[in-house]
């Protein structure tokens, strides 16, 4: 069986623990590594929860390199809009990214930084990896700065990102990952790199309801802390009803691109101003980002809980 070479650039997070514990668990995916970006909480932060889960699943084979912490707007935007956004990270993802405990890490990080890990494995698995980002951009767009012929090297990117015909989640305009390093993201999406773009268009509706307490019914590691995670949000936060599963769609995507419609656009992202962070979308049947823009929700879910169960 050929399985999908991936890397995932990841910055856990709740729901990044899902997606990585898919890739983990997929019989069809070699997960060459993870790469750590800062986002949902601190680098530092990020860097330990993904130790801890991967120490927790019993896969300490699989290595971690520390990126960036991503621009996380403190450049460009006022103190009382930074302090607002902070706000809202902690509000979804907790003080240290996570709303669960994991076992404190049995590994370390490696020492070689995360884009140079991107850059060495696309030279190394030429026209065979795809880079699958579920955070901010900033270590993919930093790889593809320094060597731009990972333009030819990469099988494709899988990113989490955006909201192309709907509203954003931190902003009215935009969404967390892209309004994180807004610069990063528009530097991907005009890579001239094929890109299958996972927005809110697609992920924000595929949810997990608070009445679907039989979503995952085994006793598998994965699935004991993914209920534990999901009771604990639903509990911390009461007006919520469903939790979205944004990163689990973008792996999905890696494996089952036919549950997508995707349409061709061209994708550049707005860096100042008032609406700072959007993702603006313009049909382009010669463009080269794929953009999600209707999922069939049910089976999706269906299918992230399979390869959580196994």
């Amino acid at each position: 069986m050929n399985k999908t070479k991936i890397i995932l650039d990841t910055d856990p997070g709740n729901d990044d623990l899902l997606a990585i514990i898919m890739a983990l668990k997929s019989d069809l995916i070699d997960m060459r590594g993870l790469t750590i970006v800062g986002g949902n909480a601190s680098l530092e932060n990020t860097t330990n929860n993904a130790l801890s889960l991967l120490t927790y699943m019993g896969r300490m084979e699989v290595p971690v390199y520390v990126g960036d912490a991503s621009a996380l707007n403190e450049s460009s935007t006022s103190p009382e809009e930074f302090d607002e956004f902070k706000s809202h990270r902690i509000e979804i993802h907790g003080e240290t990214g996570l709303h669960v405990s994991l076992p404190k890490p049995s590994i370390r990080p490696r020492e070689m930084h995360a884009v140079d890990f991107i850059i060495n494995e696309a030279e190394s698995n030429k026209g065979e990896l795809i880079l699958v980002p579920i955070g901010p951009l900033t270590n993919i767009a930093m790889a593809i700065k320094k060597e731009p012929n990972l333009k030819n090297w990469l099988k494709g990117i899988h990113l989490m990102g955006g909201a192309v015909n709907v509203l954003g989640n931190v902003t009215e305009y935009a969404e967390f990952n892209i309004y994180c390093d807004p610069v990063a993201a528009d530097e991907v999406m005009g890579s001239g790199i094929g890109i299958k773009l996972c927005g809110l268009d697609i992920t924000r509706e595929t949810s997990v309801k608070r009445e679907e307490t039989d979503w995952l019914g085994g006793n598998s590691p994965a699935e004991k802390i993914i209920r534990q995670l999901l009771d604990t949000v639903f509990r911390k936060l009461p007006d919520r009803d469903y939790f979205s599963l944004h990163d689990p769609i973008t792996v999905l995507s890696v494996l089952y691109p036919e549950l997508i419609d995707w349409e061709m656009y061209d994708v550049s992202v707005v860096c100042t101003g008032s609406e700072f962070g959007k993702t603006i979308g313009t049909l382009n049947i010669d463009g080269t980002v794929e953009v999600g823009v209707n999922i069939d929700q049910e089976l999706a879910k269906q299918k992230i809980s399979q390869i959580l169960s196994t």
